[in-house]
C-alpha cells in the first residue's frame, strides 16, 4: 500500500545542529511554505523523486493546491505496487512501459465504471508532466526515442471561442498517453446538470428552518446568486457593501466578487458581478449585525490578533488565512472562530443532505447543484421575457462567471431537451420569501 501523508510545516531553509549526545538536528529557521504531501511505500520508504516534485511544485512553482498531483502519484505508484513495476524501468517496447501500462489500466477502470473519464484524465496528464520533470531534473536519462516513456504529438483542436472565424483552430502539443474526455453531456462519464425540480426545491424549504442560520444562508446564496461553494464561504463585509440595485428591477441587486478587493476568491481569481434578490441581501445585512455573529468574529479576531505576536501557534496555511480576514472580515465564521472555507460547507451539507434523505430518499443533490438550478431557472426566465438567445447566453456567462462559453451553452442545450421545465425564476423568489420567513400577506 502507498501511503500519501500530509506534512507539518515544511521550510526552504535548515541548519544543522549537532547535539550533545553525537546526533544531529535539523533546525528550519527560513521560508516555511506550508504542509506538504508525502508519498511512501508500503515499506514506508520515503519516496524521493515524487516527493521532490511535489516540493518543486509547492517552492518554486508556487502551486496553491497539491491535491489532484498527489492523488495521481500516490495511484500511480500503488499501480507499479501491485503490479511489481518500476517507475524507471523502461522498456522498448511501448506496450510494455509502465506508463503505457498505467494508461490501459485507468481504461479499464472507466469501462468497469470505477473512474470517471475526466478524472482518468487528469491523473494520466499528471503523470505525463511528472516524467517531464524526471527527465529535466536528471531523475531519469533517457538516451533513445526507444527508452522514452511517451512520445509527444502536435494535435489540432477546434476553436469554439469568439475569435473561431479567424482562427477555426489551433495547434496543442500533448502525448499519446492523453485520455479523451467525452463532451457530450449526456455522457454516463460527466455529470449532467442536476438543478432541483420544483418539487425538491420544495422539500429543500420544508426542511431549511431546521438548519443553523449560517448554513441557511449558505443554500439561499447558492440558489439565489448561483455562487460557487468557495465564493459563498468567502462572502465577505466588503461585497455587500458593494451591493447595488439593478436599473431594471426594484427588488434585485448586484454585488462584486473580486478576490484583490473584496477578497472573495473566484474561480480563475475573475472578478465578477452577481445579482441577489433584495430579501436575501437584507437577511445577509442582519445576520452580519446579530449577536450570533459578532461572537463568532470575535473569536476569529482573537486569533488575528496573536499574528503579531513573535510565537505565533498557527501553521503557514492558517496564518495566510488569518491575513486574508484581517483585510477582508468575512461573513461567514465558525463557532470556533475560524474562517469558513468550502470544505467546511460541503460537510455540513452531507449532514444536512443525510437528514433529508432519510424523509425523502430520492434527495441526492450536491451542494453545486443548487448553482446548476439558479442557472437554469435563470436562464429559462430571461428566454422567456423575449431576450435573444445571445444575450440571455452573455448574461448569464457573466453573472456565473463561466471562462469557457461551452459551459454556458451546456444550460441551453438542457433546456432543450427539457421541455416540462418551463419554471419562472420568480418561484425562487417566492422561496427565498418563505425560506427567510416572510408574512404571508
Amino acid at each position: 500500500m502507498t501511503y500519501l501523508v500530509h506534512s507539518s510545516d515544511v521550510f526552504k531553509e535548515t541548519e544543522l545542529q549537532k547535539l550533545d549526545n553525537g546526533t544531529f538536528h535539523c533546525l528550519p529557521f527560513n521560508d516555511n511554505i506550508g504542509s506538504l504531501p508525502t508519498l511512501f511505500s508500503q515499506d514506508g520508504v520515503f519516496n524521493q523523486e515524487a516527493n521532490s516534485y511535489l516540493f518543486y511544485l509547492k517552492a518554486i512553482k508556487k502551486a496553491e493546491d497539491l491535491s489532484p498531483c498527489a492523488q495521481a502519484l500516490r495511484a500511480y505508484y500503488q499501480f507499479l505496487e501491485d503490479k511489481e513495476l518500476r517507475w524507471d524501468k523502461i522498456p522498448p517496447v511501448k506496450r510494455l512501459k509502465p506508463t503505457y501500462l498505467y494508461r490501459s489500466h485507468l481504461l479499464k477502470q472507466i469501462k468497469q465504471g470505477e473512474l470517471a473519464h475526466s478524472t482518468a484524465s487528469i491523473r494520466m496528464n499528471q503523470i505525463v508532466n511528472y516524467y517531464k520533470w524526471l527527465m529535466h531534473d536528471g531523475y531519469l536519462r533517457v538516451k533513445s526515442e526507444k527508452e522514452a516513456p511517451f512520445k509527444m504529438e502536435f494535435i489540432s483542436v477546434q476553436n469554439h471561442g469568439m475569435l473561431a472565424h479567424v482562427s477555426p483552430t489551433f495547434i496543442v502539443k500533448t502525448s499519446d498517453l492523453r485520455i479523451k474526455v467525452p463532451r457530450d453531456a449526456d455522457s454516463k462519464n460527466i455529470r449532467p446538470l442536476s438543478p432541483l425540480s420544483r418539487a425538491t426545491l420544495d422539500i429543500l424549504t420544508q426542511h431549511l428552518p431546521q438548519t443553523p442560520e449560517e448554513l441557511r444562508l449558505q443554500v439561499l446564496l447558492a440558489i439565489d446568486t448561483g455562487m460557487r461553494v468557495e465564493e459563498v464561504a468567502t462572502l465577505s463585509l466588503d461585497a455587500l457593501d458593494t451591493a447595488i440595485p439593478l436599473a431594471e428591477s426594484q427588488h434585485r441587486f448586484e454585488i462584486l466578487l473580486c478576490p484583490r478587493s473584496t477578497g472573495v476568491q473566484t474561480k480563475f481569481r475573475k472578478t465578477r458581478t452577481v445579482e441577489i434578490s433584495s430579501g436575501l441581501l437584507q437577511a445577509l445585512n442582519e445576520y452580519r449585525k446579530s449577536e450570533r455573529r459578532l461572537k463568532r468574529f470575535a473569536k476569529l479576531n482573537e486569533k488575528i490578533e496573536q499574528l503579531d505576536s513573535n510565537a505565533s501557534p498557527f501553521s503557514l496555511k492558517t496564518v495566510e488565512r488569518l491575513e486574508h480576514c484581517k483585510r477582508h472580515e468575512p461573513l461567514f465564521v465558525s463557532q470556533q472562530g475560524n474562517p469558513t472555507t468550502g470544505k467546511s460547507i460541503e460537510a455540513r451539507w452531507i449532514e444536512f443532505r443525510t437528514e433529508i434523505k432519510r424523509a425523502e430518499a430520492s434527495f441526492t443533490h450536491r451542494f453545486h447543484d443548487l448553482r446548476a438550478t439558479y442557472g437554469t431557472y435563470r436562464l429559462n426566465d430571461l428566454l422567456e421575457a423575449g431576450l435573444p438567445v445571445v444575450d440571455c447566453m452573455e448574461l448569464l456567462m457573466g453573472w456565473m462567471g463561466h471562462k469557457d462559453e461551452n459551459t454556458t451553452w451546456k444550460y441551453l442545450r438542457f433546456l432543450k431537451r427539457k421541455e416540462v421545465f418551463k419554471i419562472k425564476f420568480g418561484i425562487l423568489d417566492s422561496i427565498m420569501h418563505d425560506a427567510l420567513g416572510g408574512d404571508d400577506d
